[in-house]
């Protein structure tokens, strides 16, 4: 082999694999095996992990699940080991294997067992309970007496089981197992209820955070298991007997009892009663029992504070079945007198909070607890007078003082409501107070915010009244101006032209004609005047008769522009009772509509019609000209739209009809204005 260009490391590792034979049997210390339980309990955590090598000598003490305890004169330890590799009880075996840290400690895996053959078991380690606990008897053979309260084997496979010891104040679950061999069940639970010797290993209870927190005890045979004191007949006594002295009884023991239940707290908790007296009951297993039911109860008497219970107890129904048991009144809820009874108390409900009332009776409040399948919609009101039958909890020290009391319900059957609270509870007084000042304050702010925006809108209002009525005063003179001054104006203008037509063939008719327009001219001063003053009617319309004055002024106007009138006044004589200013309105709509004829239609003659129906006065004016096109409306042309507006003061109706044959002006006014 040729060695030539390889490093000093590389050297040096084969030189450690060249040599490392030669340490087999004098190496370092950290190679050499461990051959000894307790050199191997004395290793940390870290060296543990190491895996160092082990030779060690062993008896096997216990089969576990994953392995055996085995022991040897310095120690206990568990060894894990495949199922059909563990060695028969009291072998004597050699282990090689490694050390591995173990979830509290460490253990051995092993690699090989040679078998010597058995030895039989150690001299056991007597321990007291409590010493057990501590971790001294851990993985070693040892041995301790109590009572033996149950044994539970799986009925079709009795290599693995379960059982409990009690010992005073300690008690020591037992894990039965044996990877070879069946155990004896029958003769185990003949034991039930006698004072034993067991014999077996300490097995180590860890939590999560890999603290000590116990022991079971590892037995592997039946045969470990002593009689020390047969109970013969586990005695039967009242409810109110558990726990007595008895002068005959030197260990702790089972006794029977029968009671009907009247509370279940849980799968393992309940509250029987029997006569005037009750106890709370703690099961060995899960119980299936329901309220009302007589059970034969067997078990440890159990003192809690001031009371005494049974602990670690079977069930069996009781043959016979007695009556229910009946709630009585308490008179006095917050003592220890009728503890553990079902009672009735009566008070009002005032709280709720989750599966807890609160009762108020009198200066005092006592909490009712409520099972959990109570839904909290059936519950009463707040306020409520009740009557609540339940089992009252009494929680006192040993020397009687009282802690708590506590009445457990048991459905809602148990509440019955007396009095109903009246609506207005103190709470709705306080909301309804709230409310009430919330809508004042709501309401103060709205009334501000509306006065503010009344102003507002009565300051625009005011300014758009301001502005509506200079722009109809606007209006209004505009149409006075045109009625007035332009007809005025036309009939000046139809007698300055007769006098041109005179003023050589006739100056003395030309001489009239101008007093006459000079007069024409006054007159529309005048009218002109009024309107710009602000009155709403001229003087003048006082004494106006209408409509014959009209008539009279169309029929001048027709003459001056040499134009013929035909009247049609069918109304007759008849004197219409028209107020001063429809009566003016009117006049003027007839004469502007006379006006328009004369100046636009073209025609030779106008026709004015006045008539009357059941309901409405109606006057005409037309012409034979050759009309207009209405949607034309010349600029500077207000004439037929004064002539709307002088209508709709006066609530008539105006309608223009108008063809290539001539005009047609209709205005119509019910007579109930008349």
């Amino acid at each position: 082999m040729n060695f030539t260009g390889h490093s000093p490391f590389g050297m040096l590792c084969l030189f450690v694999v060249a040599t490392t034979s030669a340490w087999a049997a004098d190496g370092p210390e950290s190679l050499r095996p461990l051959r000894s339980i307790d050199a191997i309990r004395k290793l940390s955590y870290e060296e543990a992990r190491m895996a160092p090598p082990v030779i060690l000598r062993v008896t096997v003490t216990s089969h576990l699940s994953a392995g055996f305890d085995g022991q040897d004169n310095t120690g206990g330890m568990f060894f894990e080991v495949s199922g059909d590799q563990i060695p028969r009880l009291s072998e004597s075996v050699e282990i090689y294997g490694n050390v591995t840290g173990g979830f509290y400690g460490p253990y051995v895996v092993v690699d090989e067992i040679k078998r010597h053959g058995g030895t039989g078991m150690p001299r056991p380690l007597n321990f007291r309970p409590d010493f057990i606990q501590t971790g001294i008897g851990d993985n070693r053979w040892i041995e301790i007496e109590g009572l033996l309260v149950s044994v539970d084997f799986d009925e079709e496979f009795r290599s693995a089981g379960q059982g409990l010891l009690v010992t005073g104040e300690n008690d020591l679950t037992i894990r039965f197992r044996n990877q070879q061999s069946e155990f004896d069940v029958k003769r185990l639970e003949r034991m039930v209820g006698s004072w034993v010797k067991l014999r077996g290993t300490g097995a180590p209870l860890f939590n999560d955070r890999r603290q000590r927190i116990g022991s079971d005890i590892v037995c592997s045979s039946h045969k470990n298991v002593e009689l020390v004191e047969q109970q013969k007949k586990i005695p039967e006594v009242t409810l109110d007997e558990i726990g007595r002295w008895d002068s005959k009884r030197t260990k702790p023991g089972l006794v029977q009892t029968v009671a009907k239940v009247t509370l279940v707290e849980d799968a393992r908790t309940l509250v029987a009663q029997s006569g005037e007296f009750g106890a709370r009951v703690q099961t060995l297993q899960p119980h299936e029992v329901t309220l009302g039911d007589e059970i034969v109860f067997t078990g440890l008497p159990k003192t809690e504070g001031f009371f005494v219970g049974l602990r670690y107890a079977s069930l069996a129904a009781a043959e016979e079945q007695t009556d229910p048991v009946e709630a009585i009144a308490d008179p006095d809820p917050f003592s220890r007198s009728q503890a553990m009874r079902l009672v009735k108390v009566k008070g009002r409900l005032i709280e709720q909070q989750g599966r807890l009332l609160s009762l108020q009776l009198e200066e005092q409040i006592l909490p009712v607890r409520l099972p959990k399948e109570l839904e909290a919609e059936s519950l009463p009101t707040i306020g409520s007078e009740i009557e609540v039958t339940g089992v009252k909890l009494v929680d006192a020290d040993e020397r009687g003082q009282l802690r708590s009391v506590t009445l457990a319900a048991r459905s809602g059957a148990d509440i019955d409501i007396l009095q109903i609270p009246s609506w207005w509870t103190p709470q709705r007084y306080f909301i309804a107070i709230l409310a009430l000042l919330a809508v004042f304050i709501l309401s103060l702010f709205w009334t501000l915010a509306l006065k503010r925006r009344v102003e507002k809108q009565t300051a625009l209002i005011e300014s758009q009244l301001v502005s509506n009525a200079a722009l109809e005063e606007r209006n209004r003179i505009a149409r006075e101006l045109h009625d007035t001054l332009s007809q005025g104006f036309s009939g000046v203008g139809y007698q300055l032209a007769s006098v041109k037509n005179h003023i050589e063939s006739d100056p003395e008719k030309a001489k009239d004609k101008l007093d006459l327009a000079r007069q024409m001219v006054e007159h529309s001063l005048a009218e002109a005047r009024d309107s710009l003053s602000g009155l709403r009617i001229p003087a003048a319309a006082d004494s106006l008769n209408f409509p014959d004055t009209t008539i009279a002024i169309a029929r001048e106007r027709c003459e001056e522009a040499e134009l013929r009138l035909i009247v049609h006044h069918t109304l007759g004589a008849e004197r219409l009772t028209l107020d001063a200013e429809t009566a003016y309105a009117c006049h003027r709509i007839l004469l502007e509509a006379v006006m328009n004829a004369i100046r636009h239609s073209g025609g030779d003659s106008i026709g004015i019609a006045t008539g009357k129906t059941d309901e409405e006065l109606v006057f005409c004016v037309s012409d034979n000209g050759h009309g207009f096109d209405p949607a034309i409306k010349p600029a500077g042309h207000f004439g037929i739209l004064g002539m709307q507006e002088r209508a709709k003061e006066i609530e008539a109706a105006l309608s223009v009809e108008t063809s290539d044959e001539g005009t047609r002006l209709n205005l119509t006014l019910p007579i109930s204005l008349s």
